[in-house]
């Protein structure tokens, strides 16, 4: 191997594991008012600095056993400003209604729209 050849794959090896994910950990787990739901929210830190936060939210029925089932992740982008509770909103509006918002410093507001109706409903939200 020449020393340029060399010299690439470290390039190459530092980028994809620095560019990866982190470790998921909780954020906050929200019970709906009658306690049948709950909504998981976790967020993954990337391995490098100011690099883009990803925030999966997780749907649990409390009568169920089962595991969590994950129902929307997204892109939250480190803009400089340190990561705060306030950057993550989750509110029940009722007891099978819920709205989650992402809100970073300098960028658009986006999140989503739950209902748990008879069928699963998700709307994406702009501007929440």
């Amino acid at each position: 191997m020449t020393r340029l050849s060399r010299y690439l794959f470290f390039v190459c090896l530092v980028s994809l594991l620095g560019c990866s994910l982190g470790e998921e950990n909780l954020f906050q787990e929200y019970s709906s008012p009658d306690g049948r739901y709950s909504l998981r929210v976790t967020v993954t830190e990337p391995k490098i600095p100011l690099g883009p936060l990803y925030v999966t939210v997780y749907l649990l029925k409390s009568s169920e056993n089962e595991g969590a089932k994950k129902i929307f992740h997204s892109k939250l982008e480190n803009d400089g400003v340190p990561f705060t509770a306030t950057n993550i909103a989750v509110r029940w509006m009722s007891q099978k209604t819920a709205l989650v918002c992402l809100r970073a410093t300098d960028l658009p507001d986006h999140g989503i729209y739950i209902e748990l109706d008879e069928s699963f409903q998700l709307s994406l939200l702009d501007n929440c």
